[in-house]
């Protein structure tokens, strides 16, 4: 079974409604929507992402800069990084053994994301 097929199988058996998508598995966790993108190419890349969690524009870059910096050098395993041009993602990515226990890393993943978005909202917020 690939990575795709025990994350849709995890999501489902915990109670979430995972949907698939063109790039991978979308759902909601607590009214939070995240992201599992799929890398067909590696089977042991695991990357959950919480997508759009705030919107970039000119004037508030500067300020979104240092947020990013600062949940990136202080949080273990996730980044932040704006994919789009105008919009700030948070991504917990990990590498996975041929036989991966998910109930073992994705609620934590899941927490490190929500931890992170807390982070960045605090930083914007300060200025």
């Amino acid at each position: 079974m690939n990575l795709k097929e025990l994350m849709l199988n995890y999501l489902r058996e915990e109670g979430f409604c995972p949907k698939e998508e063109e790039f991978g598995l979308a759902f909601k966790c607590e009214g939070l929507g995240f992201l599992f993108f799929y890398d067909e190419d590696d089977n042991e890349y695991f990357r959950l992402m919480m997508p759009g969690i705030f919107d970039v524009t000119e004037e508030n870059l500067p300020a979104v800069l240092v947020a990013l910096n600062k949940v990136n050098s202080e949080m273990k395993v996730v980044k932040a990084y704006t994919p789009v041009p105008d919009s700030v993602w948070i991504s917990f990515e990990v590498l996975v053994d041929s036989t991966p226990v998910l109930a073992d890393f994705v609620p934590r993943g899941i927490s490190m994301l929500r931890a992170a978005q807390r982070k960045f909202y605090e930083t914007i917020q300060q200025g």
